[in-house]
């Protein structure tokens, strides 16, 4: 079967190469295709596009999918797979519905990601395949803007912008709200470029379960939290100023999010040519 250049770029081409500010989505997007795909790309920043139209019910419903506090919860491994099985234990255990909910967001993408090939190899005509390339192009986009999300650490915790007031700070990280945009935006503008990133992304592999991969990927992220206040607090974020401990980290989180995003797209097209599951799994 041919596989149209859209699809190509999405899974054939080796990676040798609001979580994020704009450029930071982008890149990442970029990176996991080794090549450039225009609208690819472009829509790696749509969902931040999305909340621009504030006080909306449509971004009332989507910017919880941005972020995962996942001290309110607890270990990201015990999370199960279903949106809903998830709100009900939280419920159960009288949490907060806005913990977030970025685990979601990736696995729910991924499974339109696997639809719109599953389409595309199935299609009955050229319009039809066609327009699952376009759907393809487009969730592909979008899934890529939640996985860079999950790889900038204050998207997984509850110090998302500065040392949450509330807690104990006895390291007395900083609480300054302006933390979150300089790190992922003013820095990532000003000190990283593609080309830092992409020595570091690796080829896509596919994932023996998506669903494990994605909470050691954010579990992995969580891990980064104490990490990135203890650099702030060396001054290694200043964007006026950059260093390259300060610069090395957020390299490689960005490299990881490319690699994690490669990793997606080449797990759903192969997964695209198997039987359709009938059950999901509960976990």
């Amino acid at each position: 079967m041919r596989v149209p250049i859209a699809i190509l770029l999405i899974v054939f081409i080796p990676v040798s190469v609001s979580a994020w500010g704009e450029k930071g989505h982008l890149m990442i997007n970029q990176l996991a295709m080794g090549v450039a795909s225009e609208q690819i790309i472009y829509n790696g920043f749509e969902p931040d596009r999305w909340r621009r139209e504030e006080h909306t019910p449509m971004n009332i419903a989507q910017e919880v999918d941005h972020f995962f506090d996942s001290e309110k919860w607890g270990a990201i491994s015990t999370i199960p797979s279903d949106r809903y099985l998830f709100l009900q234990q939280l419920v159960e255990r009288k949490g907060d519905v806005k913990v977030g909910y970025v685990p979601y967001a990736i696995i729910e993408n991924y499974g339109r990601l696997v639809n719109a090939f599953r389409f595309w190899r199935n299609a009955k005509t050229p319009g039809d395949r066609q327009s699952a390339s376009a759907n393809a192009i487009y969730v592909a986009g979008v899934l890529g803007h939640y996985v860079g999300d999950a790889s900038q650490p204050m998207h997984l915790t509850i110090h998302h912008h500065g040392w949450a007031a509330a807690a104990s700070n006895p390291k007395r990280f900083t609480r300054d709200t302006g933390i979150h945009s300089r790190y992922e935006a003013a820095y990532v503008n000003a000190a990283i470029d593609a080309d830092t990133v992409r020595r570091m992304v690796r080829s896509p592999e596919r994932l023996a379960n998506v669903w494990d991969s994605i909470k050691q990927y954010l579990s992995a992220t969580f891990l980064e939290v104490v990490p990135l206040y203890e650099l702030e607090k060396a001054g290694e974020f200043n964007p006026d100023r950059p260093r390259a401990k300060g610069t090395d980290f957020i390299a490689a989180e960005l490299s990881r999010a490319g690699t994690m995003l490669a990793a997606l797209w080449y797990t759903a097209w192969l997964e695209s040519a198997e039987p359709a599951r009938t059950q999901p799994p509960s976990k």
